[in-house]
């Protein structure tokens, strides 16, 4: 947990409630019901943990957007990391709906809304280490949602962001005749682990056609 001043009081912790209820139901995610043990017993340890002044390793909340179709994935260019990514970010202070947070994420990086979600919680969590860009934050323990747009993405524009100056709808189609998916077109510059991330998604993708 980040350092206070002596006599500053500690930051207050809403109630988790609903936050530890989503990470239970993250247990039948792709990334299992460990996964979800080690996020919780994180937020037992540290309750400020689900925000970015909680310490070093914290949570954070992001989506993969698909459009209608389930054929495109929406990427955007991170400024401070320098590589293709899905559209995600902290918790704001008193934030504590892990959903909502990456639905916002999502609006405030790409302008889409009204977006469906896929599966009953969280379809992925997901760890990974930081670079020193990212200033005091060492590890960031993300809530990945699935999402699909209402309609083909060339019906779905997309708006960047200051956060975010590039946006794009990326092909991901189904490899015709084989299983999995097509991630060929996957921009230069795609953060490394995604394709991981997608590869383990597409199924659910899949099964909502």
């Amino acid at each position: 947990m980040a350092p206070h001043a002596e006599g500053t009081p500690e930051p207050a912790v809403p109630n988790l409630g609903l936050v530890r209820a989503q990470l239970a139901a993250a247990a039948s995610s792709v990334s299992g019901p460990q996964r979800a043990k080690e996020y919780l017993d994180l937020l037992e340890r540290s309750p400020r943990a689900l925000y970015r002044d909680g310490g070093p390793v914290h949570l954070t909340a992001s989506a993969i957007v698909v459009d209608a179709p389930g054929e495109q994935v929406a990427l955007v260019w991170h400024r401070k990391g320098e590589f293709w990514v899905q559209p995600g970010g902290h918790l704001e202070p008193g934030e504590i709906d892990l959903e909502l947070a990456a639905r916002r994420e999502v609006a405030e990086e790409t302008g889409l809304e009204e977006l469906e979600r896929v599966g009953d919680g969280p379809a992925m969590l997901h760890q990974h280490d930081l670079s020193a860009a990212f200033g005091r934050c060492r590890a960031h323990w993300d809530v990945q949602y699935l999402l699909r747009a209402p309609a083909p993405a060339s019906a779905v524009p997309l708006r960047a962001s200051d956060e975010s100056p590039k946006v794009r709808w990326v092909p991901w189609p189904r490899r015709p005749g084989r299983a999995g998916r097509d991630l060929s077109a996957l921009p230069a510059g795609t953060v490394a682990d995604l394709p991981e991330t997608l590869a383990a998604l597409a199924r659910l993708v899949d099964a909502q056609r």
